[in-house]
């Protein structure tokens, strides 16, 4: 059992109905009803209808808001009918192609071209039924050209011969058109459109009476109307184009539903199949639409989605293995099969103009969802705050001298390693030498190897930009510079044609969600499959090599700012990093680290003589760096961090902090090591509140030996919480923190004592794995 704390004198005893989901007997749903009030009163939706449920439970059903807003307002209800968008594939189309195959029609694992016969040909041999369905097929995101208005089959016949790319290497790429393609095969193997087969097969047997394709007129007054396209509103007619090209039935999206006919799909699923005693999917059949497909940097399962750039704002919130998907239009549904969870939002973020936003609905919404009723399971075991120094005792003074970065010494080597090779350079403003010299030069002169192309991560190749990074040319050598913060943030073949090495060569900040960890894990693996080397030029962690902290992140939520599974502050160096992830994630690259000399793991970047160069505009000292690993978590948040003032990460406020004093009071008495707080107000001239004066606090650090940023972090938004719930929205912490144990932990009011061991109870398994890819002591 575990206790929910008292009100009113009476203790409330929570019975853990399976492992680690708690009873929603008795809960309070008001922070829910204000997340869902909030966002609709911020203008991201005219109103809302939200259902959670636990197996045939219902725990919340409400309608918030408007339906519509134009011509006149109308009220949101519950029995609300929307455009469900994209939900149509997982609702509708998968769960037709799995019916199918209960029925031997259709093998998953059979050629496409078995059953849609314009992609018999040989090329598409390895295009299967079930990569369609995970995303992993390389269609292109949406139809080319004219190719959906010709319709039947006409369009299938353009759709295979046109000029896109089909691989059997090729990763996830959500995609519209694989499942116009499904919505075809159903009807070609079943010999009945889409609509009438969903009708008979999937929403009779349910009960579904609200759901279909192409409502009837009569249905109109309680649609929610979505967007005015040329001239006249949309209501009862599909938003997606596409799809009103193919008449308002097709695959991908055209279905319209309620909430409650959702949640009787989701029961269904999620009793293995059947509902009140009507059989609709076999067992194995649903077993098999919640197994996991890893594809790159996805999680996709038959239909559904698990883990990927959609659907961050809900799975993260959600047990690892849950499963879920979102439409256009501000619908989305998340469940969780082991304990029966779901939650259902459906929205018309687009009305009336096309604009609004649910991510920060989804995302409160299952903040509030996932804190309620997930708890991880068992008691969170930390060890030792820091990792032992190899060699020396772990307090002991750290020698000041010279540190040689691995660009220093490649230069003294005459560049041997290289000589005669064809060499792409990965680098920015912080390649340079200890005398200050940028690597791109010195390279370009070199004369011993060819230097062929330029690459540049996030904030460009001189580290001036806070926008995308276009593809650019580089003034003194004409070579190209790609972009990896662009349209492309992996290596493309064009881009590697006729290089025999990368060489990685840029300053890091020893911070998880600092992305060039990321794009040199990109590199790495695109070079791999090309037969590319990649030669990491060492530099220096610049928070040390030997302090470890925050939480590692869950494997499944893997990003561009999660690039594998570490703690917030790694305690590596991009070479040892690149040694772990090469090993842990198998990637068959031919890998150089060219290590440093004179640096050991107790430094500071202030102890190795070496040149600081801001590694990007916002980090402008060693300081704002090692700040940045806690107070950078609270960034996606409503909060200041300082930028647009001249101490980014050094300074945290919002126009409603009224009481600054008050807030650095009850910081310092918390007692926080290494740090001090000191009301501040602060007016930025960029970012978040810029042009407006707000309140908040100042951090001094008084030890940078003893200050634990990260907990620091999550104790100023712990504190915000407690003194400004009605204002503060955490949620978006998890954008960067990706640990579901310690944010649940965070968003249930743990006490501060608790949430740090949750931040560090991976800490004995991540030393024992890092042990073995250190490279210095």
């Amino acid at each position: 059992m575990v206790c929910m704390g008292r009100r009113a004198a009476v203790v409330l005893l929570v019975v853990l109905l399976w492992p680690g989901v708690a009873s929603s007997q008795s809960l309070d749903w008001s922070d829910l009803d204000r997340a869902i009030r909030d966002t609709v009163a911020a203008g991201d939706a005219p109103g809302a209808v939200v259902l959670v449920g636990q197996g045939d439970r219902v725990l919340y059903r409400k309608a918030i808001g408007s339906r519509a807003l134009v011509p006149a307002v109308e009220p949101m209800t519950p029995d609300t009918i929307f455009d469900i968008a994209s939900l149509t594939k997982p609702v509708v189309t998968a769960p037709a192609v799995m019916a199918l195959v209960d029925a031997g029609k259709i093998d998953l694992d059979a050629p496409l071209g078995r059953y849609v016969k314009e992609f018999k040909a040989p090329r598409y041999a390895w295009l299967t039924v079930r990569r369609v369905l995970t995303h992993t097929a390389g269609f292109p995101d949406v139809p080319p050209g004219d190719v959906v208005a010709r319709g039947f089959p006409e369009a299938m016949t353009a759709l295979a011969a046109t000029a896109w790319e089909p691989s059997p290497t090729a990763p996830f790429r959500y995609s519209d058109t694989g499942f116009i393609v499904l919505g075809e095969l159903v009807r070609r193997v079943s010999g009945k459109p889409l609509d009438r087969f969903a009708r008979e097969r999937i929403f009779q047997p349910l009960g579904m009476r609200d759901t279909t394709f192409d409502p009837a007129a009569a249905w109109r007054a309680r649609i929610a109307p979505t967007e005015q396209v040329n001239g006249t509103m949309l209501r009862g007619v599909v938003h997606d184009p596409n799809a009103r090209l193919l008449k308002g039935v097709a695959g991908h999206a055209g279905a319209f539903s309620t909430v409650d006919d959702l949640g009787r799909f989701c029961r269904m699923l999620l009793n293995g199949g059947t509902l009140a005693g009507r059989h609709v999917l076999s067992a194995a059949s649903v077993q098999a639409m919640f197994a996991p497909t890893i594809a790159g940097e996805a999680t996709r399962a038959l239909g559904w989605d698990m883990a990927s750039g959609f659907s961050r704002p809900l799975g993260s919130f959600f047990p690892t293995g849950s499963v879920g998907h979102t439409g256009f239009t501000g619908t989305s549904i998340w469940m969780d099969p082991p304990s029966k969870t779901y939650v259902i939002i459906l929205s018309n973020r687009v009305h009336p103009i096309g604009k609004g936003s649910a991510i920060e609905l989804r995302r409160r919404v299952h903040a509030v969802v996932g804190a309620k009723l997930f708890v991880p399971d068992g008691e969170p075991v930390t060890t030792a705050v820091d990792a032992p120094v190899l060699g020396q005792a772990a307090t002991g003074e750290a020698p000041s001298g010279r540190t040689r970065t691995g660009l220093d010494r490649l230069v003294a080597a005459g560049w041997a390693p290289l000589a005669g090779r064809s060499v792409g350079l990965a680098t920015n403003q912080t390649g340079v030498d200890a005398q200050g010299r940028r690597g791109v030069d010195l390279m370009a002169a070199a004369g011993v190897f060819k230097l062929r192309a330029l690459f540049s991560p996030e904030h460009g190749l001189d580290g001036t930009l806070d926008v995308t990074v276009p593809n650019s040319v580089h003034v003194t050598t004409g070579l190209t510079v790609w972009s990896l913060y662009g349209s492309d943030r992996r290596p493309t073949p064009a881009m590697l044609r006729d290089l025999d090495v990368i060489v990685f060569d840029i300053q890091d900040v020893g911070v998880r969600f600092y992305t060039y960890l990321t794009t040199l894990v990109y590199i790495m693996e695109e070079a791999a499959r090309r037969g590319v080397e990649v030669m990491v030029l060492d530099r220096p962690n610049p928070l040390t090599g030997r302090i470890v902290e925050g939480p590692v992140m869950d494997a499944d939520l893997r990003s561009f700012t999660a690039p594998h599974t570490i703690p917030v502050r790694t305690g590596m160096t991009m070479g040892e990093f690149a040694r772990m992830v090469a090993a842990e994630r198998k990637i068959p690259v031919k890998l150089t680290v060219v290590e440093m000399e004179g640096w050991e793991r107790s430094m500071w970047f202030d102890q190795t003589g070496l040149p600081w160069v801001n590694p990007s505009p916002n980090i402008r000292s060693p300081l704002e760096a090692l700040l940045y690993s806690g107070v950078g978590l609270l960034e996606a948040t409503n909060l200041s961090v300082g930028r647009g003032t001249d101490t980014p990460f050094e300074v945290v406020g919002a126009p409603w902090i009224t009481n600054p004093a008050g807030l650095a009071d009850a910081l310092n008495s918390l007692g926080l090591a290494g740090v001090l707080f000191q009301p501040v107000n602060f007016q930025p001239t960029a970012s978040v509140y810029a042009g407006q004066m707000v309140g908040g606090v100042r951090l001094v650090v008084t030890d940078r030996e003893a200050i634990r940023p990260v907990s620091v972090g999550l104790a100023l938004g712990r504190m915000l919480l407690d003194r400004y719930p009605a204002q503060f929205r955490p949620a978006a912490i998890q954008n960067l923190l990706v640990n579901r144990s310690t944010m649940w932990s965070f968003l249930r009011g743990d006490s501060l004592t608790r949430l740090q061991k949750w931040a560090e109870a991976d800490r004995a398994s991540f030393l024992q794995r890092r042990a073995s890819y250190l490279i210095y002591k």
